[in-house]
């Protein structure tokens, strides 16, 4: 049996952004949640920490040996910089610094408090201090300045203080005679020069800027940390949603089913009470407009080749096949096509087809010997001149080898005589991944039609389904989808809704009847 080709694209792969934008409209939701929730977090965790104030200080250093001794020559820039900020952070310090401020803070709690920027690049030295108290604050970086401007003063005293006994000893090994002569002279002039150094040293460092009290907090900046946790919470929304997306593949609307498939979507099927329940449905219905639909979908493939054998499958059971096949069928005989529908999953046993009678013989029952006659049930179905029936070939007792009784050439006569008699073939077949009478089935049929649902089915699924139409060389016609939101635009059209028309303010009719040239005004 030659089957309809139609042209089968592969399923295109998703890129990183499309795969992105994806999860994004898929979960939104989660990212939006969890990006809120963290910024709410976020800004509640830094309105409850104590408001921190900091002040500075500013240092100005020169170089130690030009102050100490008069001195020039290279001085590396870096290194004294590093040596300033290692002097700056000596315990000394910090308990000079507790003894000026007469106990209001102990050594350590102004090394926690104090903090120094040094720039390797300039002289200029910041010392921080910050704490809940501004004035504190000031108070400790002022302080601290002062303190190791202190501490540097007495360093260089020292220095000095030493080179003044190194220079009296030497005068004091002169003879006379060398005391009085020019050595001697300048010996004395050098100790007079240390003298005058000692009385005005500042140790190259000065208090450049005093700390004033700040008077705006330096921490926390709620402000600043609800935009990072906003940042922060987006990330993690989407890293959560690209988790819930991973481990939940179920294709959730109609445009990403024919996306991610590759097939056009032939009809969208409701999600209704009335179908799952087997009730009749209501000409002007949307369930009655969408399987009309897929009728017409239908005859659109047997333009340039003859759809007569259409098998309705789907990737995995609950995704509303045998009602798609039973509906589609009875809308095609209500419609004046002779149809007969075969139920073919002979794994359940029975009939699923919602008559009586034909338990005893069905498929399987044809199959192993019986009269087409004695297994064939006609079903009354709806139609507008009420002469309408249904041919249905129930699946009949539950055999032990079901896929050998559908390989066999009793099946392939069956086929062959059912063309004959009918205008279109159905068979609703079990899932074709599951089971492989499905597979058998493929050569019996010139088209397939998959059923999809909506939130169940997954791209795992429509994969699977791929590769084995593809394998066995059998096209894909198109796809069903099963519990698919009814489109907005076309709800009137379905629910038999008068369509309404605009609404006019009072007097509207008379003034536009004036405006009209010619007009005699009548409609």
């Amino acid at each position: 049996m030659a089957p309809i080709t139609p042209s089968t694209p592969e399923p295109p792969q998703a890129g990183v952004l499309d795969t992105a934008w994806r999860i994004l409209r898929r979960r939104w939701l989660v990212v939006l949640a969890t990006a809120l929730l963290t910024t709410a977090l976020v800004v509640a965790l830094s309105l409850s920490q104590v408001k921190q104030y900091t002040a500075t200080a500013s240092l100005l250093f020169g170089t130690a040996s030009e102050s100490v001794l008069g001195t020039g020559g290279y001085v590396d820039r870096n290194r004294l910089a590093a040596t300033n900020e290692q002097l700056l952070e000596l315990d000394v310090v910090a308990q000079a610094t507790s003894e000026r401020l007469r106990g209001r803070v102990d050594r350590r709690q102004v090394s926690q408090a104090v903090s120094v920027i040094a720039d390797p690049a300039a002289d200029v030295v910041e010392v921080q201090a910050t704490t809940p108290d501004p004035k504190l604050s000031a108070d400790i970086a002022t302080e601290y300045s002062r303190a190791f401007k202190a501490f540097r003063q007495t360093s260089a005293r020292e220095q000095i203080d030493d080179a003044i006994t190194l220079a009296r000893q030497g005068q004091a090994a002169m003879t006379r005679e060398e005391q009085l002569g020019p050595e001697g002279e300048a010996l004395r002039q050098q100790i007079n020069q240390l003298q005058t150094a000692r009385y005005s040293q500042t140790g190259g460092v000065e208090v450049v800027q005093e700390a004033v009290a700040p008077t705006t907090p330096s921490s926390p900046h709620p402000l600043r940390n609800g935009v990072l946790g906003l940042i922060l919470g987006s990330v993690l929304g989407f890293s959560l949603a690209a988790l819930l997306d991973r481990s939940d593949r179920a294709i959730r609307s109609v445009e990403e089913l024919e996306r991610r498939s590759g097939w056009p979507v032939l009809a969208r099927i409701p999600n209704s009470r009335p179908l799952s329940r087997g009730a009749s449905l209501g000409p002007r219905s949307a369930e009655a407009e969408a399987f009309r639909m897929l009728r017409a979908s239908l005859r659109y493939f047997s333009v340039e080749s003859e759809l007569r054998t259409l098998l309705i499958t789907s990737a995995r059971s609950g995704e509303g096949k045998s009602t798609t096949s039973r509906r589609l069928a009875d809308t095609m005989a209500s419609m004046g096509d002779e149809v007969v529908l075969i139920e073919a999953d002979m794994h359940r046993g029975g009939q699923r087809g919602g008559v009586t009678g034909g338990e005893e013989q069905g498929l399987s029952g044809y199959l192993i010997g019986a009269s087409l006659d004695d297994v064939l049930i006609d079903v009354p179905v709806e139609a507008a001149d009420g002469n309408r029936s249904l041919s249905l070939l129930p699946s009949g007792p539950l055999p032990p080898n079901p896929t050998e009784l559908l390989e066999s050439d009793r099946m392939h006569q069956l086929m062959d005589v059912l063309q004959d008699r009918f205008d279109i073939v159905i068979i609703d077949s079990p899932p074709l991944p599951v089971l492989s009478d499905s597979v058998t089935l493929l050569e019996h049929v010139s088209g397939i039609l998959v059923v999809a649902a909506v939130g169940v089915t997954t791209d795992d699924d429509i994969q699977d389904v791929f590769r084995l139409t593809s394998l066995h060389g059998r096209a894909v016609l198109g796809m069903v989808a099963n519990f698919a939101p009814v489109v907005d635009r076309l709800k009137g059209y379905y629910y038999g809704e008068p369509a309404k028309a605009p609404r006019r303010a009072a007097g509207s009719g008379q003034g536009l009847r004036r405006l009209m040239p010619g007009s005699n005004g009548r409609a």
